[in-house]
């Protein structure tokens, strides 16, 4: 069972978005608690950071973090930064280089879709994902995700495998 995480925060905006220091920060602190032996239990091999991306390259590593996985591989994508519904409602995580039309209608080409993170995670074998959205309508990240189980939940195993009864 591997441990692999991809944390991102983007910090720095184009005009038009606010810039959020605590981003990078908040990249930075979700690291030390992974790396922390009592915690997170991951090794610093075991994680990617992104500061203020691009979004090709956002993109690229949301793909690999879900790629070529095993189904007991633990996978954890952080995302610290702004969340933009575009005219549709649909949700994208902003980039350093997302703008905005004058106006002020989001240019989808320029951020990443939370569709591309969902097509990710469907496509991965690894049954154990977390994904952590530290943004405005984070909310919206459940909208066209579907569960690849039967929904049922053994508590008594999942308890007793995480050192309780």
């Amino acid at each position: 069972m591997a441990k692999v995480a991809l944390l991102i925060g983007v910090s720095e905006y184009e005009p038009g978005l606010n810039p959020l220091p605590g981003a990078v920060k908040d990249v930075e602190a979700m690291q030390q608690v992974l790396l922390h032996p009592e915690m997170g239990g991951f090794t610093e091999t075991d994680i990617m950071v992104l500061k203020n991306p691009q979004r090709q390259d956002m993109e690229e590593a949301i793909e690999n973090l879900f790629a070529h996985r095993q189904k007991d591989d633990l996978l954890v994508l952080f995302f610290s930064g702004h969340g933009i519904k575009d005219d549709t409602g649909r949700l994208f995580l902003a980039t350093r280089t997302t703008r905005k039309t004058t106006r002020g209608d989001l240019i989808r080409s320029s951020a990443v879709a939370a569709s591309v993170v969902h097509e990710s995670m469907s496509r991965s074998r690894s049954k154990r994902q977390v994904v952590i959205l530290d943004s405005c309508f984070s909310g919206a990240f459940a909208e066209g995700l579907s569960a690849k189980d039967d929904g049922t939940v053994n508590i008594r195993e999942q308890y007793s495998r995480d050192g309780g009864i």
